[in-house]
């Protein structure tokens, strides 16, 4: 700052920029549907600026998932007619291009959720961590059977005839797209969805108040409308059982957020270890020292509860590797607050 004036005062300078540019570390979205209007064939990086046909379902999109936040996505367009084994294909073509973390899928068919439910859970298990999203409306019994038949904590499913801001038409799609999007921003995996207004939705035709409790007892994300607004009533993975048995520890959609953000930062520091390390106490020490300092810091977050000291050590009939066992309580969220009352008269 230069000397503009001798004459004795406070003086100050400053410049202006906007605080909100989009989200900054937004996860990658996948869609797949129909008809959508691309100029190739297989997956497609869309992004900010793109030339699009207006009109086209692809647009569309864009215009939404924009909107929420998000600078790009991948697409890839099927036919009307294609066949579960399309959508298949489909989803192994997306994940080879763009690794994506999340996926919108337009066909809600029992068959097609099966195969990409199959598809996020190999995925997953290769810590390519992948979350499917879709849309039904129509009748409520079936939407919960449907639910119940998939039965993942990979797979989300929500319902609601869903109308995107500027259309007449609408479809449950658009609100599995724009519950997509607003995951996607999330930037903090603890904060809660309950009562989230969804992006880029106008309106919404979906379950009555009576009904809303079936949906989410069986694993199903309502849209309602509020106001002007759509807001999401809780949003649940479809997963209620765990070996036959009721179970909702991976219900609520954050429970499954936070492992997948506490676990992919835990292997992305350790990557950077692996170079030039040695079969030694050293090298021990200072990935238990890196563990406790991540997970202490998501303590301080918020993001899990509590953790134990990680216990690292070489495995004996391997000695180039090394065993990093951690153990942490994630975050669960409340979503209901009873009062209970005693009152004198």
């Amino acid at each position: 700052m230069s000397v503009s004036s001798y004459r004795p005062g406070v003086y100050s300078s400053y410049t202006i920029a906007p605080s909100y540019t989009g989200a900054r570390e937004a996860l990658t979205v996948g869609v797949l549907g129909t008809s959508l209007g691309l100029e190739k064939e297989g997956p497609v990086l869309v992004s900010r600026g793109d030339s699009l046909n207006g009109g086209t379902k692809i647009q569309e999109m864009a215009e939404l998932l924009f909107g929420a936040g998000l600078g790009s996505f991948w697409a890839c367009s099927l036919e009307e007619s294609a066949e579960a084994g399309a959508w298949r294909s489909a989803l192994e073509a997306l994940g080879e291009a763009a690794s994506p973390a999340l996926v919108a899928v337009e066909n809600a068919g029992a068959e097609v959720l099966a195969l990409a439910k199959a598809w996020a859970e190999d995925r997953s298990k290769n810590q390519r961590e992948a979350l499917i999203f879709a849309g039904t409306g129509g009748d409520v019994t079936n939407a919960a059977a449907l639910a119940k038949g998939v039965n993942s904590p990979r797979v989300i499913l929500s319902f609601g005839e869903a109308v995107p801001q500027g259309l007449e038409a609408g479809s449950p799609f658009w609100g599995a797209l724009s519950l997509c999007a607003a995951v996607a921003v999330l930037e903090d995996p603890s904060v809660s969805l309950t009562g989230e207004v969804m992006p880029g939705l106008a309106r919404v035709t979906g379950a009555g108040y009576a009904q809303v409790e079936t949906l989410l007892a069986a694993g199903v994300t309502p849209l309602c409308q509020a106001g002007s607004a759509v807001e999401a009533v809780r949003v649940l993975t479809t997963s209620t059982a765990v070996g036959g048995s009721p179970n909702r520890s991976f219900s609520p959609i954050n429970s499954v957020l936070i492992v997948d953000f506490v676990m992919k930062a835990l292997r992305q520091s350790l990557g950077s270890l692996l170079r030039g390390a040695k079969n030694s106490q050293t090298t021990l020490s200072a990935v238990a020292s890196q563990l406790t300092v991540l997970l202490g810091d998501f303590l301080d977050r918020g993001i899990i509860t509590g953790f134990e000291a990680p216990r690292v050590s070489i495995q004996p009939d391997a000695p180039e590797v090394c065993v990093a066992q951690v153990a942490f309580t994630a975050a669960y969220l409340i979503n209901q607050i009873q009062i209970r009352a005693q009152i004198q008269l």
